[in-house]
């Protein structure tokens, strides 16, 4: 065997290419043993001007100058010929070298084809190549054989960094129970012990994770233990991340939202967002959960589906509860923007159990508009449109769904009570937007003004004063009710002619009182004249809810009915407008406008109404068309007050 190379290194002093030289003619003599004193190696090396200058070219990586020199040496002297020991050496370096482009490239067959050629690379002295052998096997499904790489290392190489960084390499490499095994290769003894324990925490933490995205799996004690630690020792969200999502997916919302908020603390982004804000909505804390998921909506896909899946639910309560008008202002949009048919339902409920069936119905349209087949959708639409009293879109909606709604076939047969409540289960998936869709409510053609309208205005906020009107009151054979009378035991015509005659002293409640009699008592026509009576009592009294219940409590003709909805949705516009519900004003005018015309004074309500929205453009088109009908004075002030806001904007 040629020990020259060896020798010259231990001449240049050079102490790793001494050991890799040892290294490598071991592998190729194992019965082989290095001397004890590298000084004699030293010693005995035959100096060669030529031969040195090579193994300077090689030492200092130049591998093509080596070669071109023996080419050139060989020119002059064809019989000459490199110390086998530096062939050896070149054609290993080179070999080293396409291994490693061919890895680089992803050529898994070629780097293992490359290793088979050349045996000696597969030593110690080559971690990096071990390495990258080690994963040419695993990505041609070779795990197995994978595993056998890191096993010789283990088995084999001494070096602790390497042994440690060759787990590592495996962690991301193999099946976690290869990986475990190979923790049996842990040296705990001798001069530099293993530390593999960052490879048992990293194990752990991946079984808690998987276990965290599957409630059907149970992470051990020692798992999580160990995942607590790692949380305790460390200011990374990691750790933390899995650990809340085990704690929420395993029926502990409020630990996970604790974990979640300490994540977020940790900068732990979208993730630790979405699962915050999913915790919130576990505990019913639902206002909280959509203030927080509207604040993260944009941030990624997965936080746009909670915020709808929230703010769903928030809408979806039972019994409906009381939003400000700027949650309801922001959800809207985003459910549009959205085509979220979930959210145009549930929209549409809370409209329905609000009793804003006009806007239910355009909600229940346009869900159906994003998903034809949505049966909650058109059972409220049934619901509404027999409610509006539409009885041939009541029968072409019944036509197209008998046969496959049992409960709108049971509403059409009258087996399900007209008003029954309807929640809807919670939502799961949001669909992509592909454009912007219209509003989407509907227009319905405008029907006749009628003479009667309820709005006193007295005291509207100062920009708008519109005219107050006032409910006309039955006149005629209204006398003797000067002196307060009990209606109980009265005849139902006496009852109802006593309700006029206290209408007309403007004493509405005790007005209720008697047509209330008559309502008990009473046949069809005077229930109805009682029904009315009643109704209109309260929304003189502006107790609107009331009023529309008292509507509906005996059938009314067509004019009548759209006489009291006007009048009931202009209470509402105005009682909206007052308390600052801006949205909730525009909803209940633009349903009111869908059966009689807009007057002057609601314009100039839907005016300052978009004005205080910040729609400035519609404010501005809404004061126009107030301009032009001759009431000048009132729209100049809101033009002025449109052009005052655009202000800053212009500059």
């Amino acid at each position: 065997m040629d020990e020259s190379a060896l020798r010259y290194f231990a001449s240049q002093g050079d102490t790793r290419r001494v050991n890799a030289e040892i290294a490598r003619l071991r592998a190729l003599y194992p019965n082989w043993t290095p001397p004890s004193d590298m000084s004699q190696l030293s010693g005995t090396v035959t100096v060669d001007p030529i031969i040195d200058r090579l193994w300077n070219l090689y030492k200092e990586d130049r591998i093509a100058e080596v070669r071109a020199a023996i080419a050139e040496r060989q020119s002059s002297n064809p019989n000459w010929k490199p110390p086998e020991e530096l062939t050896t050496a070149l054609e290993t370096t080179e070999a080293r070298r396409r291994l490693t482009n061919a890895f680089d490239s992803g050529q898994w067959r070629t780097v293992l084809t490359i290793a088979t050629e050349n045996p000696n690379l597969l030593t110690c002295v080559n971690v990096d190549v071990l390495w990258r052998v080690a994963e040419a096997f695993v990505k041609t499904e070779q795990s197995d054989r994978g595993r056998d790489v890191y096993t010789y290392l283990l088995t084999n190489c001494a070096n602790p960094g390497e042994r440690l960084a060759t787990l590592q390499k495996a962690l991301g490499l193999l099946p976690d129970n290869q990986v475990a095994d190979l923790l049996q290769f842990e040296r705990k003894t001798g001069n530099e012990p293993d530390n593999f324990d960052s490879i048992r925490e990293e194990l752990a933490r991946r079984r808690v994770e998987r276990a965290s995205n599957d409630e059907k799996m149970t992470a051990t004690a020692e798992d999580l233990a160990v995942v607590e630690r790692m949380t305790r020792n460390s200011d990374e969200p990691g750790p933390v991340l899995v650990l809340a999502w085990y704690n929420y997916h395993h029926g502990n919302p409020a630990r996970a939202l604790d974990l979640f908020k300490t994540a977020l603390n940790r900068k732990g982004g979208n993730k630790a967002a979405e699962g915050y804000a999913m915790s919130l909505r576990a505990l019913e804390r639902l206002a909280e959960a959509e203030a927080f998921a509207y604040d993260w909506r944009d941030k990624a896909p997965e936080n746009m589906k909670v915020y709808l899946d929230v703010a769903t639910a928030l809408l979806s309560q039972d019994p409906p509860p009381r939003l400000e008008p700027r949650i309801v202002a922001r959800i809207v949009p985003i459910v549009i923007s959205q085509r979220f048919p979930d959210g145009a339902q549930a929209l549409g409920w809370y409209a329905y159990n609000t009793s804003q069936f006009q806007t239910a119905r355009g909600w229940f349209r346009q869900a159906l508009d994003w998903r034809a087949d949505d049966e909650p959708s058109a059972y409220g639409l049934a619901l509404t449109t027999q409610r509006l009293n539409d009885r041939a879109g009541f029968s072409t909606i019944v036509a197209q769904w008998r046969d496959r709604s049992e409960r709108i076939a049971d509403l059409a047969d009258g087996t399900v009570p007209r008003a029954a409540p309807q929640r809807i289960p919670s939502v799961q998936t949001a669909q992509p937007a592909d454009t912007l869709p219209q509003v989407p409510m509907r227009p319905a053609p405008a029907r006749a003004e009628t003479s009667r309208t309820v709005v006193e205005a007295s005291s509207l906020p100062v920009e708008t004063r519109p005219r107050t009107v006032t409910v006309e009151t039955r006149t005629g054979a209204r006398r003797g009710c000067l002196v307060t009378r009990n209606p109980e035991g009265l005849a139902p015509g006496a009852a109802v002619t006593l309700g006029w005659c206290l209408m007309e002293a403007n004493r509405p409640l005790e007005a209720v009182s008697a047509f209330d009699e008559a309502i008990r008592r009473g046949g069809g026509r005077t229930r109805q004249e009682a029904a009315y009576g009643k109704s209109l009592a309260y929304l003189r009294k502006n107790l609107t809810s009331e009023a529309a219940v008292a509507a509906a409590q005996a059938p009314q003709t067509g004019e009548r009915r759209i006489e009291l909805s006007a009048s009931i949705l202009s209470q509402r516009a105005v009682a909206a407008y007052r308390n600052g519900r801006y949205v909730e004003t525009i909803l209940a005018l633009s349903e009111r406008a869908r059966i009689v015309p807009e007057q002057t004074d609601l314009m100039l309500i839907r005016g300052w109404s978009y004005y205080k929205l910040g729609r400035y453009q519609d404010a501005e088109k809404v004061f126009r068309a107030v301009q032009r009908t001759g009431n000048s004075e009132d729209a100049s002030v809101g033009l002025n007050a449109v052009m005052e806001a655009r202000i800053p904007a212009r500059q």
